[in-house]
C-alpha cells in the first residue's frame, strides 16, 4: 500500500496593513477571547435598568434587529447593557434635534477628534473608556471626527445612534464648521469642537500621569453630574484609554469583573454601535472576493488567518532613528526604517514577521489542523510584504489602497479623498473575521 499524499501547503496570501492597533511589536491577534465572568452588585453604576430598549427599524427587520441586538447585550456586562437600553430609549423620546433643544433631554459626550486623534486603535480601542464616562456622566455618547473625514464615512450607527443631528434646517444649532470639513479643511472643525467645553478641562487629558487615573477622573466626573458643569450640555474629551487601569477601575470601584477590552463584551459593544458605511461595504464586499474568502459571520467557511507584523512604530526598534514622521509616500507611522542588505533593521523585520507566521501555524494546528489554513499577512512595510512573498514563493494578493501609494494614517496623512482612507478599514475588518 502506498502511503498517503503530503498535505498540501498552507496559502500563504499578503495583504497591505493599515495601522490597526497601537503595540509596538505585534507577532498574532486573535479577537474574540473567552470571557470573563461578569457579575454586577449594588455600586456606584446609575441605574438605567428600568429602560427597556424599543423595537428599532433603522435596519433591515426590526424583528430581526432586535433579536440581534438582545443577542449581543447578553455578551455585555449589565450595566453596559442597561446603559444602550437607556440610550436608545432617550433618542427614541428626544429625536432628532430634540436631544439638543429639550430642557429635559439628558446631556451630551462628545468623543471628539479634533487634531492628533491617533489611529483605529487610538480612536476606536478605547470604547470601555468611552461608555463608561458616558454612563457614568449620564450622558449620551456621541462621536465626531475632524480628521481625516467625518467618521460617517467609514462607520455608521448599526443599534446605538451616536451621530450628531443635523440638517440644512437645524444649522442654526451647530456650528456649521463642525460638518463641512473635509481633509483640507480640518482646521475649521477643529476650531469649531475646540468651543465645547472639555470633561477634563484643567486636567492632563493626553500622556497622562498617576493623579489622572487616580484623581482627576473622579473630580471631572463630579463636576459632570453635581459641579458646575452638570448643566452644560455639551462636553467633549478625547482620552486615550489604557485597558489595564479601566479593569483595575471597574473591579475596585463597581465589583465589576468584565474589563470590555479582551473579553466578548467588546466585539459585542462594537457591533451594537457600528457597522460599515454603504461605500466601505461595497469596498468591504470586493474586496472579500478578491481575496477569495468567505463573507463576513458566514462561520461555516473555511478558517483563514489575519497576521500582522508592526515594525515601524517608533517603538519597534530602538537601533533605528526615527528621522522625520511622514515619508514621502505617506509612510504609515514614522520614517526611517532601512532595508539596506545586512542591516540591524532589515533582520528585526524579518524575525518579527517570520514569528508571526510560526505562531499562527501553531494556532492553526491547535484549532483547525484538519483545514488547509489561508494566512493573510499585513505589514506597515510593503519592502516586508514583498520580501515575504518572494521568500514563501507566492504572488502577493494585495488589498490595494485608493491612493495608488502606501497604506494611508487617518490621522497624519491628510488632504486626500475620504475613500482614500478605506484601506484602513478593511484590514481591520477583514483582521475581524479572522480565525
Amino acid at each position: 500500500m502506498e502511503p498517503p499524499p503530503p498535505p498540501p501547503p498552507p496559502r500563504w496570501r499578503f495583504t497591505r496593513f493599515a495601522r490597526i492597533t497601537g503595540a509596538a511589536v505585534l507577532t498574532c491577534h486573535f479577537y474574540y477571547i473567552i470571557s470573563q465572568t461578569r457579575r454586577m452588585s449594588a455600586s456606584l453604576f446609575p441605574d438605567f435598568s428600568q429602560y427597556d430598549a424599543p423595537y428599532l427599524g433603522a435596519v433591515d427587520d426590526p424583528l430581526s434587529q432586535q433579536q440581534r441586538r438582545r443577542r449581543l447585550s447578553s455578551q455585555l456586562p449589565k450595566w453596559l447593557a442597561d446603559y444602550f437600553d437607556w440610550h436608545i430609549a432617550m433618542r427614541k423620546k428626544y429625536p432628532g434635534t430634540e436631544i439638543l433643544t429639550d430642557p429635559n433631554a439628558p446631556g451630551l459626550l462628545i468623543k471628539a477628534c479634533a487634531y492628533k486623534c491617533g489611529g483605529l486603535h487610538d480612536r476606536l480601542g478605547g470604547l470601555g473608556w468611552d461608555l463608561y464616562f458616558a454612563n457614568q456622566t449620564r450622558r449620551i455618547f456621541m462621536i465626531h471626527w475632524c480628521i481625516p473625514a467625518p467618521i460617517e464615512h467609514y462607520l455608521v450607527p448599526n443599534m446605538v445612534d451616536w451621530t450628531l443631528p443635523w440638517s440644512e434646517d437645524t444649522s442654526h444649532l451647530w456650528d456649521e464648521r463642525l460638518f463641512s470639513n473635509t481633509t483640507e479643511q480640518h482646521i475649521h472643525c477643529d476650531r469649531a469642537v475646540g468651543e465645547w467645553k472639555g470633561l477634563f478641562d484643567g486636567y492632563v487629558e493626553y500622556m497622562q500621569g498617576e493623579d489622572f487615573w487616580e484623581k482627576n477622573i473622579d473630580l471631572a466626573l463630579d463636576r459632570a453630574v453635581h459641579g458646575n458643569y452638570s448643566k452644560v450640555k455639551i462636553l467633549r474629551y478625547k482620552v486615550l484609554g489604557v485597558d489595564q487601569r479601566l479593569e483595575q477601575r471597574l473591579l475596585a470601584r463597581h465589583n465589576e469583573t468584565d474589563p470590555i477590552a479582551w473579553t466578548d463584551a467588546f466585539p459585542a459593544a462594537f457591533w451594537t454601535l457600528f457597522r460599515p458605511s454603504e461605500g466601505l461595504q461595497s469596498e468591504l464586499d470586493g474586496a472579500f472576493r478578491h481575496l477569495g474568502i468567505s463573507a463576513p459571520f458566514d462561520h461555516s467557511a473555511p478558517p483563514f488567518y489575519a497576521i500582522h507584523a508592526r515594525i515601524r512604530h517608533p517603538r519597534g526598534h530602538m537601533e533605528q532613528p526615527i528621522e522625520s514622521k511622514i515619508g514621502d509616500k505617506g509612510a504609515a507611522d514614522k520614517h526611517g526604517l532601512g532595508w539596506e542588505e545586512g542591516s540591524s533593521t532589515k533582520r528585526f523585520a524579518i524575525q518579527v514577521a517570520q514569528h508571526a507566521l510560526m505562531c499562527a501555524e501553531e494556532v492553526q494546528l491547535k484549532r483547525h489542523r484538519l483545514h488547509v489554513p489561508s494566512h493573510f499577512f499585513y505589514a506597515d512595510s510593503e519592502d516586508l510584504v514583498t520580501y515575504m512573498g518572494g521568500e514563501y514563493a507566492y504572488s502577493g494578493v494585495r488589498v490595494l489602497n485608493m491612493t495608488g501609494v502606501e497604506v494611508l494614517h487617518i490621522d497624519r496623512q491628510q488632504q486626500h479623498a475620504p475613500r482614500s482612507y478605506y484601506s484602513a478599514f478593511i484590514d481591520l475588518f477583514i483582521a475581524a473575521q479572522a480565525s
